[in-house]
Parts: structure tokens; sequence; C-alpha cells
């Protein structure tokens, strides 16, 4: 595979940062993660205003602008030969005031027709910058992350020690109720995922009732079904979770069948619109 890094295109064996790299050192660099459909960054101006307000929440200034990254992707895709794949964006601190900017890609893979979640505690400040923000210092993540794989599930859901739903390792969660949609709201400490804000708009549009809450665990009695949300595999059904030593199941219901039927045709209509948009790739 081929990387951008620094205004280069490089084999990813060739791709070399500096033990100096304060991401390395500290954990002190962010990340965005993008899927790409027929060439196009999909809703790319809202994971470039997360990736800009992060920067600006940790005292890391960030000179770039959104028609740079951009012009990145398409490079990397283009090295690549590829039009369908999940992007990674890497933006780390230097110790003498300048910036990595790398640039990878890998294939989209095949997804499965639900998730199934095992709960997992983690106690965690809600106003760390570290969670709030997508940082690289996730490690806690990661390695929960790698004991849900292990155990055959697709991710861990995260429990705080109010025994409140968080979020999961890779996604957002929401529940749906009889009459409405609940998620943890930002204060919980979770990510303003990207995929969950263009949920809750087109919810807003369709009034269709989500609340941002508190969510104790207890609401997994109470759930009809359960749903996640990241970038990449946008709304998916949730139909196993595990707590402890009890397991609940879910179907889908027309409220998922709803937002997904909306949500891809956003993606559709997002591809159409941008699809013959010119971007300067000369840098």
């Amino acid at each position: 595979m081929y990387v951008f890094l620094n205004g280069q295109i490089l084999k990813e064996e060739d791709a070399k940062i500096s033990i100096t790299d304060l991401s390395y050192q500290f954990g002190y660099g962010l990340f965005e993660t993008i899927l790409c459909r027929e060439g196009i960054p999909l809703f790319i101006e809202g994971h470039y205003k997360r990736l800009s307000h992060s920067a600006r929440d940790i005292g890391m200034t960030f000179p770039v602008d959104l028609t740079d990254i951009q012009s990145w992707i398409k490079q990397v895709l283009s090295a690549n030969k590829l039009t369908s794949a999940r992007i990674k964006v890497i933006v780390s601190k230097r110790l003498e005031d300048k910036f990595n900017i790398l640039i990878m890609t890998s294939n989209i893979g095949t997804f499965p027709a639900s998730y199934s979640l095992i709960c997992k505690t983690l106690i965690r400040d809600p106003k760390s910058i570290s969670f709030r923000n997508k940082t690289t210092s996730r490690a806690d993540s990661f390695v929960a992350y790698k004991e849900a794989i292990e155990n055959k599930f697709n991710d861990v859901l995260y429990l705080n020690e109010k025994n409140e739903l968080v979020e999961c390792s890779r996604a957002n969660i929401f529940l749906v109720l009889e009459d409405k949609i609940i998620t943890p709201s930002l204060e919980s400490g979770i990510l303003s995922g990207v995929t969950r804000s263009k949920v809750l708009d087109i919810a807003k549009k369709e009034a269709i009732h989500i609340e941002e809450k508190n969510v104790h665990s207890l609401y997994l009695n109470k759930a009809q079904s359960v749903f996640a949300t990241n970038a990449i595999i946008g709304i998916m059904l949730v139909s196993r979770i595990k707590l402890n030593e009890k397991e609940y199941n879910y179907q889908t219901t027309t409220f998922i069948t709803k937002l997904k039927n909306i949500y891809d045709t956003d993606v559709q209509e997002y591809i159409r619109k941008n699809k013959n948009t010119p971007v300067n790739i000369s840098k």
C-alpha cells in the first residue's frame, strides 16, 4: 500500500516518522476515519470540523485546509488504485513545532448483518480531552476491542461507574424504545460521532423523537431494538448484548429501517453532488 506523509506519496514500508513525534511519546495526536465510496470521502466536512475543533481543544495549531485533505486523500486513492476504501488521517506534532500528516488506506471488507456487543466497565473522566476528542491516546479502547473480537463479539460497549451506557470502542450507541430513541449525551464523555450527528439531524427532519440523556443499563431491558453508528458501518443493527452473565437479544424495528434508508439515500446524494466537484491534486 501507498500512504501520504508530509507532502509525499510513499510505499508503506518507506514512510518514517521520528521518535520525537509527540503522538509516539505521549499520545498527543488526532485521527479521523473516513469512508470513501466511488472516490468520494463521505461527509468529510463533518470530519474536518471535528478535527479542527479537537486541535483547538488540545492546543494544537492546525494550519491545514479542508481542500488540502481532500487533495491528499485523492492522491492516496489514486496511488492505490482504489475508489472505495477506509481512510485514516493522523495528525501528530513534532517537538520542533512541525506536524506529521499521515493518510493511510485499507480495504473496507464485508460487514455482518448485525453486531454483537459485550459490556465492560470503564472509569474515566467525562471531561477528559483524551476521550471527548478523537486522540491517539486510545490504548484502553484498543485492548477492549481486541478482547471483544477474541471472544467472538464485534465490539465492546462501555459502562461507567454509575452503570450507565457510554459508547462502544469504535461507535456510538442508540436504544429504540416504543415511542422514541435514546442515546448517551455528549456530557457523558463520549465522542461526538459524525454519523451520530447525521442520525440526530435525520431524526429532527423526520420528527422522530430522540433524547440525549444518561442511559442506565436497565434500559437494555426496555429497549425494543438497538443500533450502533460510525463512519464505516453507518447505521448497524445490534442483535445481541452481553452484560455480565445476562444476554439481551434484539430485532430491527421500523425506526431503524427508516433511519437506515434515509441515511443510505443521503450517502448516495452526497456522492452525486460531489462526484464532479474538482479538487486540486497538484499540491
